[in-house]
């Protein structure tokens, strides 16, 4: 007689518990709530205050249910791993449609599937996972390849990037993959780093990570290039000596914050000297009646120009025959920014 449902599941638990990823989640998760502390004061947007509230449980996660954190990234980008499962297999067709496009408008092989740490989830497409986030980076990391960006992250010796609202981590875990040789600066609030440095910890286990917390404030940036991913909480990013990056990239939350806070960002960049600033967002959302444009805070410092990909935003899998694209400012917007 072999083991049954229960011992499986208890071993499973323990097996959880004692790995690497849970033991750097519970490290990732007290200096979290020490930058939370230190945060008292910064008021993010209405939005992000109430997104930020529906994931307070994952601050006493289980070791189960941070084996599979990537499932509850639904709180960051509305994905939901009952939209994958094998009951919706009929789905993956428009999903395989659309990377064909992608990949027909990509000469240089730049897909990277999801996945399948901590509970990745998507339609299996060339035994490759793939879902709705997947797809999104792809077509970002298309738009910066035709902006001319990754041509310089090919080059010989370390690179720097930023990415302010990176969410659960993903565009990381596909840019870090394709580029090993960058540093990679994440920038959020401090909830959402709980996301992220846990992903990225369970995707790349050898990575060298630095936390905001963990070494005084002006050490953070000390030998910068041996760290493969540092995190910093939104609330210091504009009185920290932010180093100079290659790239900056904005991923879907500058429209969702407010013209204050957009224009620091953008401010202390080009004073650091950030040479590039991409953004895939919504001119401005029709949830968040606190943003002017984004486009015309970024141009402020930056020329700003528009990228085009698919004559789809990246949220419609299938076009409509004779439907011309849309360009109106709900639609989201490919902007590369240069200094």
């Amino acid at each position: 007689m072999g083991p049954t449902a229960g011992s499986r599941l208890r071993d499973a638990i323990e097996k959880a518990r004692n790995s690497r990823v849970f033991r750097h989640y519970e490290h990732v998760r007290d200096l979290v709530l020490t930058m939370m502390d230190d945060a008292a004061g910064y008021a993010s947007s209405t939005y992000w205050q109430q997104e930020v509230e529906g994931f307070d449980y994952l601050f006493d996660a289980s070791p189960l249910v941070i084996a599979k954190l990537r499932e509850h990234g639904y709180h960051l980008t509305g994905l939901r791993p009952y939209e994958y499962r094998e009951h919706h297999a009929d789905y993956a067709r428009r999903f395989a449609s659309k990377l064909r496009r992608l990949k027909d408008v990509d000469p240089t092989g730049l897909f990277v599937p999801e996945s399948p740490a901590l509970g990745g989830f998507g339609h299996r497409i060339d035994g490759q996972l793939v879902n709705l986030d997947t797809l999104r980076f792809y077509e970002c990391l298309i738009a910066l390849d035709r902006a001319g960006v990754l041509g310089h992250l090919r080059r010989s010796g370390r690179h720097r990037v930023l990415e302010i609202g990176a969410g659960y981590g993903g565009f990381a875990y596909q840019l870090k993959t394709l580029f090993p040789n960058i540093t990679y600066t994440i920038v959020d609030l401090p909830p959402t780093l709980l996301f992220s440095a846990t992903y990225l910890k369970a995707t790349f286990p050898d990575a060298r990570m630095r936390c905001y917390g963990e070494v005084a404030n002006d050490a953070l940036f000390d030998d910068l290039d041996a760290v493969d991913f540092l995190f910093l909480p939104a609330h210091a990013f504009s009185r920290l000596p932010i180093p100079n990056a290659e790239l900056a990239v904005n991923l879907a939350s500058f429209q969702e914050m407010t013209t204050a806070q957009v224009a620091e960002y953008v401010q202390t960049l080009a004073d650091s000297g950030c040479l590039q600033l991409y953004s895939l967002n919504r001119d401005r959302s029709r949830y968040n009646p606190e943003l002017s444009t984004v486009t015309e805070i970024i141009e402020t410092r930056y020329r700003v120009e528009r990228l085009e990909v698919l004559d789809v935003p990246y949220t419609v899998l299938v076009s409509r025959p004779g439907k011309p694209p849309d360009v109106s400012s709900a639609d989201y917007r490919h902007l590369i920014g240069r200094l």
